[in-house]
């Protein structure tokens, strides 16, 4: 039993001055899907075929995981008046997390690249 403390030093010793291996962010992982917000009538134009293409050199377009968070993030920008007023809908993206995100300095994660919208949530 007295090996058992020296052993844990020289284990954390061995381990001290090695960088840390680079692991994905944790939104990459779980993120199956991904959501942004835009204009309410984006709907119609998905409901009749058109693709709906969102630009991130038009504006910026943050992305979240769920449509849950994207609405969250919708009314506490609204009621902060960050985000003006307006007909606010949760859209799909296509595309993946390696594909389309680009994760700010500050952890948050917006589009990178055109990416289309293929379908709205229901709320």
């Amino acid at each position: 039993m007295r090996l058992l403390p020296l052993f844990l030093v020289l284990l954390l010793a061995s381990c001290t001055g090695k960088s840390p291996t680079p692991q994905p962010s944790p939104g990459a992982a779980a993120c199956l899907a991904l959501y942004t917000f835009a204009p309410g009538n984006y709907i119609m134009d998905i409901a009749a075929g058109a693709e709906v293409v969102l630009d991130p050199g038009v504006q910026e377009f943050p992305l979240f995981c769920g449509p849950a968070a994207a609405r969250d993030y919708v009314n506490r920008e609204t009621a902060a008046g960050r985000l003006p007023d307006g007909d606010w809908r949760i859209y799909l993206l296509e595309g993946t997390f390696e594909d389309i995100v680009h994760e700010t300095n500050d952890g948050r994660y917006s589009l990178k690249r055109l990416a289309s919208a293929v379908d709205w949530v229901t709320e």
